[in-house]
């Protein structure tokens, strides 16, 4: 849209720039008669000229006879009848999206550009763009057309070099080479020498190695529009002073200039300025940096067009921008903005009138209660402000915006009702509120002189449609998405009105229904289709493929639709995904699917199909996600699948597929997702596996794989290297098993990194190349046969959040590295044969659930009851086992002790020497005293130890305080 604007505001200006030049070189004899003939020579040099083209559309079959003054694109001197204009410009036009015109193919011109054109001796004007010379580069000969002013050649697709003999053209004022396929440019000098030079239009042309271009267009005294968009200029020196005194047009967008260049700020008489930059920030992050550039507004007070989108400005917008009275257009989108919406408009009248058309502030940090200055803009054509924090409500006076054409509101934080005002934009054509927080009855005084709405986008919001089943729209709205509002339980009626839908989503829209007989009748131009997520009934029209001939997207997933899978999807070429998820579809698949489709997702899970997989989904070559899980397919899956160069996600699982694993190809390297657990598979796991670098999710579990795991996981380049690209998955869902549970995957799935083996007959030990796998969040292997040990090194998997290796047959101790494992929440060692003490640490101490560790009856220490060898009993420290906290005695305490000590330790000394002395003299007591307490200690130690096996027995948790 951005780019569309552009070139619109470039033609808008090349247009007056050229009625000027023909004004200033009209000839003193317009009124002079017009029955001059046209020069003989001229129209044989014309004809030879057509000759050499080719003209599918036959846009010069006008070419005919004597009079070639009157000839379609020829213009003549109407004294002399020299040929003066010659324009072939491509004139036909294509609408690819609403109120966007590009020019269509049907109508270029190409061939060979032959040499008669020299003998068009008078030639001012030629004009020979958009159209497709691809076979040739710019001739030279055109140098030799002395006289020429007027020299247009943009997106005529033109390839090599660009002829330095162009700077011959001394008289040349309007040169546009703009978007061909020429060769680098490293030469720049012929442009300084165009003295006359008023237009150059030179974007997308690549000069990257001219270093000098800023001084070869500082030579071009008169230019007053330069566009050099997309053309890889560097930045220069801060200390270079422009000479463009007579500068009204810049575009200098889309470049590697990391911040505005200084001379800009010195064209005072810049009228529009366009310094947006349409790369893609991810892929290529290029583009103006620092603050925005106020000093350029309050400089230019004849400003008209302003286009910084884009670009990574920072900071607070500028304030008052509608003190600027000459601003038409305003974008600023796609930066990181901050600032208060009402501070940005200002105050409106300090101008006489607003002529603001297009104000774009969309993808920023904008907050702020939407104003009432809004109001003031009568003139305003595209409002859009999406992507913000905007919040508050939509204003009243927003209605009287009568010019209105396009308001975008989405993603926002936008609340309360849609004012009924709304519905008396009858200009408007686009109404984007989708991604708020509105809510209340939508009735139809919304839409009451809305007879120009072409774009309905209210979902994701809780609003309420009432309509009347009578009700006829004033429109022919051709996309509507009322996706999460209240539409049901029935379909609306007023569908059955619109003949023009190309796209409509209905998902989450609490209709109770069946399929309509009038749906595919009524929307045979349809390209999306989405009634997901319903409760509709019945079966899908089983020539669903024969009346929507046009569909792109297929969406009837989450319903209670019955029946098979309709064979006339085959036939929808332009088909690029199919979503009939989670309903109760039956049979088997279709198996006419051809090489000539362009289908790139088909999710058909949660049904009762059945049957084995056809081949011809092989045909297939641009898919990308095929879904299958949970249903009853058998059978073998065919190997040609794992083939699919294109496909990201495979999902078979839960279904009775049998046979071996199939193995991949080395070069099928865009496998994200492998979900293949559930089946009936035997054999091992194919070591191909090891080469999907870009593999993120793999699970074989709950099958009957055997043998060793392989020992060259660590080629999964994207579980190694945690930086690596991720690639979208939108739509997908699976099913992980980690954390001790079963949990749903959507749209996080692009973010983890899982492998699950478990419950199978894996056996042999877990490969040491296990522990490079850095990125990996979730690693089940539990319910095999897997021995020897634990790798030492497995605490090097910093980003493991679950840990699963139980019931397998694994010895030796746990690593210690394991207890520094800081993202670890879940672990499972239970039921192996490992032996020693477990690792200590604050972390690991949050893991104190014993089942962690059952079944390991050689493990010790906590929190297992049986402590480990060396271990210090409690109290051994001279603190009393039950007092550990420290806890000092009360002063009622210590006198109690202070004279229970007192009184006993007499009495006992006095007892003891009484008894001791009777002993000692009476030797008959001695012998019978000695007798009885060996008979009572030998009685008491067997009745000690039997009480300590019981107490084990039974109080497990006291046998360390028995000891």
């Amino acid at each position: 849209m951005a780019s569309y604007d552009s070139l619109v505001s470039t033609v808008l200006w090349a247009i007056f720039v050229i009625q000027v030049i023909e004004f200033s070189h009209s000839d003193a004899s317009t009124n002079v008669s017009t029955n001059v003939s046209c020069i003989g020579a001229e129209r044989e040099a014309l004809l030879k000229f057509k000759h050499g083209l080719t003209d599918p559309s036959r846009r010069l079959s006008s070419w005919t006879g004597e009079e070639c003054c009157k000839w379609e694109g020829v213009e003549c001197n109407k004294k002399t009848g020299h040929v003066l204009k010659l324009d072939l410009h491509n004139p036909c036009l294509e609408e690819i999206y609403t109120d966007i015109l590009v020019p269509s193919n049907k109508c270029m011109l190409g061939g060979n550009i032959v040499h008669s054109l020299t003998e068009l001796k008078y030639l001012k004007y030629l004009d020979l763009s958009i159209n497709n010379f691809s076979t040739q580069k710019i001739p030279t000969f055109f140098a030799s057309l002395q006289k020429l002013e007027h020299l247009n050649l943009s997106d005529a697709n033109f390839n090599g070099d660009i002829p330095r003999q162009l700077s011959n053209l001394s008289k040349l004022q309007y040169l546009d080479l703009s978007s061909n396929s020429f060769t680098t440019l490293k030469n720049f000098d012929w442009v300084s020498k165009l003295s006359s030079l008023k237009y150059l239009h030179m974007s997308n042309v690549n000069l990257y190695k001219v270093k000098h271009w800023f001084s070869c267009i500082n030579m071009l005294p008169s230019l007053q529009s330069l566009g050099l968009s997309g053309c890889g200029l560097q930045d220069i020196s801060s200390s270079l002073q422009a000479n463009f005194t007579s500068l009204r047009f810049l575009s200098i967008g889309s470049n590697n200039l990391s911040s505005i260049p200084p001379w800009i700020y010195n064209c005072s008489k810049l009228e529009h300025i366009d310094l947006s930059n349409w790369y893609n920030k991810l892929i290529d992050p290029i583009g103006i940096r620092g603050p925005f550039p106020t000093a350029i507004i309050e400089n230019n007070q004849r400003l008209v067009f302003l286009d910084v989108s884009g670009n990574f400005l920072q900071g607070d917008f500028p304030k008052n921008l509608s003190n600027l009275c000459k601003l038409q257009t305003v974008r600023l989108n796609e930066n990181f903005l901050n600032g208060n919406i009402s501070d940005i408009l200002g105050d409106s009248h300090g101008c006489s009138q607003s002529k603001w058309k297009i104000f774009d502030v969309s993808a920023n940090n904008i907050s702020g209660d939407l104003p009432n200055q809004f109001g003031d803009f009568k003139e305003l054509e595209y409002l859009h402000l999406s992507f913000n924090l905007i919040f508050g409500s939509i204003p009243a006076n927003l209605g009287e915006l009568s010019s209105l054409r396009t308001f975008n509101l989405q993603h926002n934080k936008v609340n309360g009702t849609i004012p009924e005002s709304i519905g008396q934009l009858s200009n408007l054509k686009q109404i984007f509120l989708h991604r708020n927080f509105l809510y209340g009855v939508v009735s139809e005084l919304h839409f009451k002189n809305l007879k120009s709405l072409t774009s309905l986008y209210i979902s994701s919001n809780e609003l309420i449609l009432n309509m009347s089943s009578a009700w006829v729209p004033p429109f022919q709205v051709r996309e509507i998405d009322l996706s999460d509002c209240k539409v049901g339980p029935k379909f609306p009626k007023w569908l059955q009105t619109q003949g023009n839908v190309t796209k409509l989503w209905m998902s989450n829209a609490n209709i109770s229904d069946d399929i309509p007989d009038w749906l595919c009748d009524i929307f045979s131009n349809i390209e999306v289709l989405d009634i997901s997520s319903n409760m509709l009934r019945g079966q899908i029209p089983q020539d669903i493929g024969d009346k929507m001939p046009q569909l792109t997207e297929l969406s009837l997933e989450g319903n209670n639709l019955t029946g098979g899978i309709p064979n006339s999807l085959c036939k929808l070429n332009r088909l690029g995904g199919i979503s009939l998820s989670k309903n109760q579809l039956s049979g088997k698949l279709p198996q006419c699917w051809g090489a000539s489709q362009a289908l790139d997702y088909l999710f058909l899970g949660d049904n009762k199909l059945n049957g084995k997989i056809p081949t011809s989904l092989c045909h297939l070559r641009g898919l990308c996600a095929l879904s299958l899980h949970r249903n009853g397919f058998t059978g073998e899956i065919p190997n040609c699948l794992l083939n699919m160069w294109d496909l990201w996600v495979l999902d078979l699982s839960d279904n009775e597929f049998t046979g071996r694993l199939p193995p991949s190809d080395p070069q099928s390297q865009n496998l994200v997702v492998i979900n293949l657990e559930k089946n009936r598979f035997v054999g091992g796991i194919p070591p191909q596996y090891c080469q999907l670098k870009n593999l993120q999710f793999l699970s074989l579990a709950q099958n009957y794989i055997s043998g060793p795991i392989p020992n060259c996981f660590d080629g999964i380049l994207s579980m190694v290297n945690v930086d690596n690209v991720l690639y979208s998955l939108r739509g997908v869902e699976v099913i992980v098993n980690t954390k001790g549970t079963s949990r749903i995957y959507g749209i996080t799935l692009e973010y983890f990194r899982s492998i699950d083996l478990s419950a199978n007959m894996l056996d042999g030990q877990i490969p040491e190349e296990f522990t490079k796998l850095v990125g990996l969040q979730n690693l089940n292997l539990s319910h095999n046969k897997l021995s020897g040990y634990i790798p030492s090194n497995i605490g090097d998997l910093k980003n493991l959040e679950s840990l699963d290796l139980s019931r397998n047959k694994l010895s030796g101790t746990i690593p210690p590295g394991i207890s520094s494992m800081d993202f670890l929440s879940h672990l499972n060692l239970s039921f192996n044969r490992l032996s020693g003490p477990i690792p200590s640490s604050n972390h690991l101490r949050t893991l104190d659930d014993e089942s962690v560790y059952r079944g390991n009856d050689r493990l010790c220490g906590a929190p297992l009851p049986n402590s480990c060898l060396g271990d210090k009993p409690p109290g051994s420290d001279g603190r009393d086992g039950d007092n550990s906290d420290g806890d000092k005695p009360s002063k009622g305490d210590l006198d109690i002790h202070n004279w229970f000590y007192s009184g006993l330790g007499p009495g006992f000394t006095v007892g003891f020497l009484g008894f001791y002395s009777v002993l000692h003299f009476k030797g008959s007591w001695r012998v019978s005293y000695f007798q009885v307490m060996d008979k009572a200690i030998e009685k008491f130690s067997t009745t000690t130890m039997i009480t300590m096996l019981w107490f084990k027995r039974i109080f497990p948790r006291c046998e360390k305080e028995l000891v």
